[in-house]
């Protein structure tokens, strides 16, 4: 590689940087992001009325519809990341850096009004992975459940890391803005190492105890 090769070679930036991502066209009335996708801004109290009206129609089946319907677009959203970055880093998705990774997707949260996503590997040891979002859009807060109930966020996470590790992960809710908590927190690992896990959030167990329990 030659000096003036060097020189005029791109290095990529951070593809999600909200200047870049998203484009708004005044005069029609639109949101895109980099590539002309169009981008949809709703209010909260609409994801809350889509809610409403489901326990409505279809009550108790509600929490399975939701995170089928995090499943679907845990899929979809893959798909898009996969092929998006790799045509603007130069590389397949599989080949960027655990850091790169973890950045793109904690941008894509961010840009997107998702609230933030953070990925903690304390507990990887003890084959788990905790994931926290704070500020998500997807719960009502403080709103008296007696369980977590970010049903769309649970089945996000775990098709998205189903694909990005190859593995049948699951992901487990532990705790919940709707609980009154100020973070939604969710392990992710395989099932048999969920397992028990699942059946402490069932009995009430908090995030803190059922974190210490998993110490290796």
């Amino acid at each position: 590689m030659n000096l003036e090769t060097l020189l005029n070679q791109s290095i990529p930036g951070d593809y999600f940087a909200p200047g870049a991502y998203v484009q708004g066209d005044l005069e029609l009335g639109t949101l895109s992001n980099r590539r002309g996708n169009r981008l949809l801004a709703f209010p909260e109290f609409l994801v809350q009325g889509i809610y409403g009206g489901l326990e409505q129609e279809i009550g108790k089946a509600t929490p399975l519809v939701l995170q089928s319907c995090g499943r679907h677009w845990g899929q979809h959203l893959f798909a898009r990341l996969a092929e998006e970055l790799a045509e603007y880093y130069g590389k397949p998705l599989a080949d960027l850096t655990m850091q790169e990774l973890v950045y793109c997707l904690t941008r894509c949260w961010q840009v997107h009004g998702w609230g933030q996503l953070q990925l903690d590997w304390s507990y990887s040891s003890c084959g788990v992975i905790l994931v926290q979002t704070h500020n998500s859009p997807w719960v009502k807060p403080n709103s008296g459940t007696s369980q977590p109930s970010a049903q769309v966020e649970v089945g996000l996470l775990e098709v998205l890391f189903r694909q990005l590790t190859g593995q049948e992960v699951q992901c487990v809710q532990i705790a919940c803005i709707s609980q009154g908590h100020g973070l939604n927190q969710f392990l992710i690992g395989l099932p048999e190492r969920l397992e028990p896990v699942a059946a402490w959030v069932q009995s009430g167990m908090d995030a803190a105890t059922i974190l210490n329990r998993l110490r290796c």
